[in-house]
Parts: C-alpha cells; sequence; structure tokens
C-alpha cells in the first residue's frame, strides 16, 4: 500500500551524558533521511547512525533508539527541544487489498516482514527463514502442524525477542515449520498476547505501555 511521503525539519537535541543535535530531515515508510552528530544517512528501519537506531518511520513520525531508551519523533514544523521517553510504544498499521496487515520487524535483531495473525497460537517461521537467522530451531521440541498442504514436522522454540516498530517482546514461544511454509512469518498471540490490539475500519492499533 502507498503512503505519501512527508517531509519535515526537526532540529532536536536529547540529553544523556552529552548532548547530541538531532535533525529528521525526511520521512518515509519505513525510511528516514537522519542528521546526527555532525552525519547525514537515509536510514532504514533497523540501521543506525552515530548511536540512533531507527526502530519504525511512516509519513506521521518516527520511533528511535538512543542509549538504550525509545524516543519518539512526530511530525513539527521546524523546533528546538529535547526528546522525551516514550510512556508506551503504538504501533498503527492500515490494511492492505486483501485485509490484512504487513509490518516489518525483528527475530533476535534479524530484520524480516510479519503477517499479523490472531488465528496462530505462536509466533510461526518457516525453517528456511529460521536458518538464515541462525535460530537453532533443531535444539527444540519435534511437533507437527498442520497446513493446507497437510500435516508437516516443526519444532517449538523459545525467542529471545521479538520486536516490530517500537513494541517487543522477549521469550517468546514460535513454531518453526519444515520447508517454505509459512511464506511470510505469522505474527501471532504468543507476541500479540503481550500488547493491548484494537482494529476498526481497516486499521489495526498496537500498544505497549512502557
Amino acid at each position: 500500500m502507498r503512503r505519501a511521503t512527508a517531509l519535515l525539519a526537526l532540529m532536536l537535541a536529547y540529553e544523556a551524558a552529552a548532548s547530541v543535535p538531532l535533525e529528521v530531515v525526511g520521512l518515509f515508510r519505513d525510511r528516514a533521511v537522519v542528521r546526527a552528530a555532525g552525519g547525514e544517512k537515509l536510514l532504514k528501519v533497523g540501521e543506525s547512525l552515530n548511536g540512533v537506531t531507527l526502530l519504525s518511520a511512516d509519513a506521521a513520525g518516527a520511533t528511535v533508539r538512543y542509549q538504550g531508551e525509545t524516543y519518539e519523533v512526530a511530525l513539527s514544523n521546524r523546533v528546538s527541544g529535547t526528546f522525551q521517553p516514550v510512556q508506551q510504544a503504538q504501533l498503527v498499521l492500515t490494511a492492505d487489498r486483501l485485509g490484512q496487515y504487513q509490518v516489518r520487524g525483528a527475530v533476535n535483531n534479524q530484520y524480516t516482514n510479519f503477517l499479523v495473525d490472531t488465528g496462530a497460537s505462536v509466533v510461526a517461521l518457516n525453517s528456511t527463514l529460521a536458518n538464515s537467522m541462525q535460530v537453532d530451531y533443531l535444539a527444540g521440541k519435534k511437533g507437527a502442524v498442520q497446513t493446507a498442504q497437510g500435516t508437516v514436522e516443526a519444532w517449538f522454540v523459545t525467542l529471545g525477542e521479538v520486536a516490530v516498530g517500537g513494541l517487543r517482546a522477549y521469550n517468546v514461544q514460535a513454531a518453526v515449520i519444515e520447508g517454505d511454509f509459512p511464506r511470510m512469518p505469522l505474527l501471532g498471540m504468543s507476541f500479540l498476547r503481550q500488547v493491548s490490539i484494537e482494529e476498526s475500519g481497516g486499521v489495526l492499533t498496537l500498544t505497549q505501555a512502557k
């Protein structure tokens, strides 16, 4: 789904051991143009510049992490100020033409796209992706799951961290399914039960208290 590109100019400073200036001069879906500590770079979600890591971005604003804290930058005219740690993280998703919600996220800091699935009891990913993410699923508990192709082997494991945008959960139960199903990892209830979920008019809002 296409989303309009929004340009902005924000000059902020965040106070830590030293004050580090940050300017966001462009916002796109899952990308932001960031100037920090004398450098400038177009960051994709998961990339960093001078200690600032982009967690999420869209036309409304960006979420970043700096020195272990999560901060939110909203659309604004050019201002000066300081970052304030967000008291809760929120992610707003728009349904695609099939009525599904897709979101960029990460498993143990390895980035991928998820399909939100409230009908899946756990996070699910295929063995090909698990291997590329170095998930040692063969050390998990072996079992079987039903798919459209019939019964297939699966391994049940615990993922150290699953993150989407500024939302994150730890020690998340997951199923790794032998083969290439599901094509896109499923963000199931082992993650979703750790956030609040609200859906209205093709918009899904996930909120997590900090």
